[in-house]
């Protein structure tokens, strides 16, 4: 399928695919600017996936899952016999802020910049939540140790990295005063070749069914939070099905700046737009 085609006439949603909530009404009463992270943020680093392309963009690429309880497969089958131990970076929410896609492009670009300037050997990978609720784009570094990248994150804004060794995934504190979940006990994890198709159905070979639609606020709202949603995720873990080209006729515009989804909670309101070329869902 091209990136610019897609299914003609109405389709039903899918079973399988992802529920996109979006953020509370901007008159919300309570006062509730996002909704809270359905699994909380320590436990996030034990559920996290990450995807990685060992070999640049283009190349394979394979998932690593949590699989507690089993042997944790080793991460040499993806790096070689060099990578005794590697560590995966986020390059996205940084210092903890509420970040626009814009945002989070520009500090991932700062992070691979620095990498390259002096020349870490790294590799393109983005840790998610399972249910596709937030995503982090960033990298695996291998051939460095613990102190070195620990000082390079916190440098780039994050907290904690996580350390994958032979025992599997283990989150990695960057400065003190942060609390370490679950002790850093490290998980099993399962390597697997990424199913690479629509990320909003789990990398199924098939296509998703925009949210909302075009005939009242709400469901308005509803398409323009979902698009973006697609977009952020097509960015993150990549689309062989529609390879961010559209999925229905139309597109919704924003008028408004949407905060990403992260660990700590989901969609969120940010402040009104004046350039209409900033607008579109897809656009960063």
């Amino acid at each position: 399928m091209s990136a610019h085609t897609f299914p003609a006439g109405p389709r039903r949603r899918p079973d399988d695919q992802f529920v996109v909530e979006p953020p509370p009404a901007r008159g919300d009463e309570s006062g509730l600017l996002r909704h809270p992270p359905s699994v909380p943020v320590a436990e996030s680093y034990r559920s996290n996936w990450v995807r990685v392309w060992p070999d640049g963009p283009g190349g394979r690429v394979v998932d690593v899952e949590p699989a507690p309880g089993t042997v944790s497969d080793a991460r040499l089958a993806v790096f070689g016999a060099e990578a005794a131990t590697v560590f995966v970076v986020s390059g996205q929410h940084a210092f903890g802020r509420p970040s626009t896609r814009a945002d989070n492009a520009e500090t991932l670009r700062r992070l691979i910049g620095r990498l390259d300037i002096q020349h870490w050997v790294w590799s393109p990978a983005t840790t998610f939540d399972p249910g596709r609720q937030w995503v982090e784009e960033g990298v695996v570094i291998r051939g460095a140790d613990t102190d070195e990248v620990c000082d390079l994150a916190r440098r780039h804004g994050q907290d904690l990295v996580l350390r994958w060794d032979a025992d599997g995934l283990a989150p990695v504190v960057t400065r003190a005063g942060v609390e370490l979940p679950s002790n850093g006990v490290p998980v099993p994890v399962r390597i697997a070749p990424a199913r690479t198709g629509c990320p909003l159905r789990g990398g199924v070979d098939g296509w998703c069914v925009q949210q909302g639609g075009p005939w009242t606020s709400g469901s308005i709202t509803a398409s323009l939070v979902w698009e973006t949603h697609r977009a952020m995720l097509v960015d993150a873990l990549g689309c062989q099905v529609c390879e961010g080209g559209p999925v229905t006729v139309g597109a919704p515009l924003g008028a408004t700046d949407l905060f990403t989804p992260s660990r700590r909670g989901g969609w969120q309101w940010g402040s009104p737009r004046t350039e209409a070329e900033d607008i579109r869902p897809g656009g960063r």
